[in-house]
């Protein structure tokens, strides 16, 4: 046999002589000594390959967990007792977190209490977070690799006076309280408001989750007591188990990374429903009711069609009533003033008695001021100023808030031909059960009020059926020349059938002349109309102004104080 021979032998007898984890080693070392010509084909590198898969894997032993103790210590023993113990502490505490957060600040249109939107940083922060609680989040995989690996026979073998039955629950117990972990992840991301917020909340349900390897610990070291200690350091915490065939550990590996891609999907779907609706408005109210206060701006500028009109009075009552939300601006909602004859939108035409289009005021945030604004494109503070500009009229305090609600707390700006302050009143005009319509109506699905009619002689309208209306109150006189005024009732189809429909601006009853009004002549209409704050006497003739009936409903439905 010749020297090289010789040296190849003493190689094979070396390899033979070694353990299972020095084969492949050996292996290598043959290869790369040897020369180019002794290199191992396609199929030795296959067959490298799978050795190389095989061997990767560690030995599976039990998890240092008080987990374990539920199946490798006596029922009744102290050591069950004390896995049940730090079970119970950390189930309660994660339950206890999931109930504060669903029910402190849920309603019923937002059960999870989501916020009405948050900022970029925020939201960058909630997707973050998804990553680091999946890569955190262990219980699961510990779980599934326990059950995947560890089968029935190879327990029995190890373990032949132990319940396998047991072993499989307390595995399906960590995956539950993964779960649950996972859960409150979740509902705290939805939840969440600040970056910090997120990140110290996850790392306080990351604790509660890791009690189990916490307490193993502290018994382990003797703290607890003699007898949990040997229970936490007996020799089954070293036992083997028998390397599984190569298919069956693939098979398992692929069944938790789908685990891991379905837990991540589904995480990413419920925050992206969420982020999707914070971004349109849906947790914010849809519709307000809105109360400017009594300010009163003396000559205003008023610009249409590049007209400069200035003889007039702003009267910020004018604009109470219903506000629409209408879409978004700057991430934020976009509320539009409605119709003060049914609080719908408003339709395009001309005001009746002046001539110009009415044109709704809105509210919306301005990031240029950081502060949320009323603003009508009609009116502007100086002639000088900017025609495409957010020209304010109210503005609240500075504030990031998403939710125009919360600005009302303090009073809001108010330009006046200077600056001055005024106490401004916002309610979310939905209702919730029928006490939100003063007991007068019935609340319904959609939030609206159907208000009681000709009860006792009492019917009530209003947005929540806030405002009375006495039978005998539909005819009303004057104090002098005993000029009579009624409300009146027109047929909502325009058609001149049976009237349904009662004559109202702002909520409260159009009042029309009767009689007995001096100096009255063919075609005059008299009306008494709230306009916010106060009542108004208008005079206008249908002759002169050459309009129709039809055209006086639709003037009455597009009136507006202004």
């Amino acid at each position: 046999m010749t020297t090289s021979d010789e040296s190849v032998k003493l190689r094979s007898i070396y390899v033979g002589d070694c353990p299972d984890n020095l084969l492949h080693t050996a292996s290598v070392v043959d290869v790369e000594t040897n020369g180019g010509n002794n290199l191992p084909n396609h199929d030795d590198n296959k067959d490298v390959k799978e050795d190389l898969d095989e061997s990767v894997h560690e030995p599976i032993t039990l998890p240092e967990s008080t987990h374990t103790l539920f199946f490798t210590q006596p029922i009744c023993s102290l050591s069950v007792g004390y896995a049940t113990g730090i079970v119970i502490l950390s189930s309660l505490c994660l339950f206890m977190a999931l109930f504060d957060n669903l029910y402190s600040d849920s309603s019923p249109d937002n059960p999870l209490a989501i916020p009405e939107g948050v900022n970029r940083s925020v939201r960058g922060a909630q997707y973050l977070a998804i990553f680091i609680t999946l890569i955190m989040e262990e219980e699961i995989p510990t779980g599934i690799v326990l059950l995947r690996t560890i089968t029935q026979d190879s327990f029995h073998a190890k373990f032949p006076n132990r319940s396998y039955k047991k072993f499989v629950a307390a595995a399906l117990l960590r995956i539950f309280l993964g779960y649950a972990f996972l859960v409150n992840v979740y509902i705290i991301l939805a939840q969440a408001t600040g970056v910090l917020e997120i990140f110290y909340d996850v790392l306080a349900l990351q604790f509660i989750q890791q009690l189990d390897d916490i307490g193993f610990n502290i018994a382990k070291m003797g703290i607890v007591g003699r007898r949990l200690r040997h229970a936490c350091t007996a020799r089954l915490f070293h036992t083997e188990f028998a390397k599984q065939k190569f298919q069956r550990n693939k098979k398992c590996s692929i069944f938790l990374k789908c685990v891991y891609v379905l837990n991540f999907v589904v995480f990413l779907s419920g925050m992206m429903f969420v982020s999707i609706r914070q971004k349109n408005g849906y947790y914010q109210c849809p519709t307000l009711d809105v109360d400017w206060g009594d300010g009163v701006w003396e000559d205003p500028i008023i610009v249409i069609n590049g007209t400069v009109y200035t003889d007039y009075f702003l009267v910020f009552a004018y604009f109470n009533g219903v506000y629409q939300q209408v879409g978004t601006y700057n991430e934020r909602p976009l509320y539009r003033e409605q119709r003060k004859f049914d609080n719908k939108e408003m339709v395009p035409r001309q005001n009746l008695y002046h001539g110009i289009p009415v044109i709704p005021s809105e509210i919306k945030y301005s990031t240029d001021i950081g502060a949320w604004i009323f603003t009508h494109p009609y009116i502007k503070k100086s002639i000088d100023e900017d025609p495409d500009s957010e020209s304010w009229l109210l503005r609240s305090p500075p504030t990031e808030d998403f939710d125009l609600l919360s600005s009302t707390a303090e009073d809001w700006s108010i330009w006046l031909g200077r600056i001055d302050t005024t106490r401004v009143t916002i309610a979310c005009n939905l209702c919730i059960d029928d006490t939100d319509c003063n007991l007068n109506g019935f609340c319904q699905p959609d939030g609206s009020c159907i208000c009681k009619e000709n009860v006792g002689g009492v019917s009530y309208i209003g947005s929540h059926c806030e405002i009375k209306l006495r039978e005998d109150c539909g005819t009303i006189k004057s104090e002098k020349g005993n000029v009579t005024y009624s409300i009146q009732k027109y047929s909502s189809d325009g058609s001149g059938g049976e009237p349904d429909t009662l004559f109202q601006e702002y909520n409260r009853p159009v009042y029309t002349h009767i009689k007995n009004f001096p100096n009255s002549k063919e075609g005059d209409v008299y009306w008494l109309v709230y306009t916010g704050r106060r009542w108004f006497g208008i005079v206008f003739n249908i002759i002169e102004l050459n309009v129709t009936e039809q055209d006086v409903l639709i003037g009455t439905q597009n009136f507006h104080g202004k």
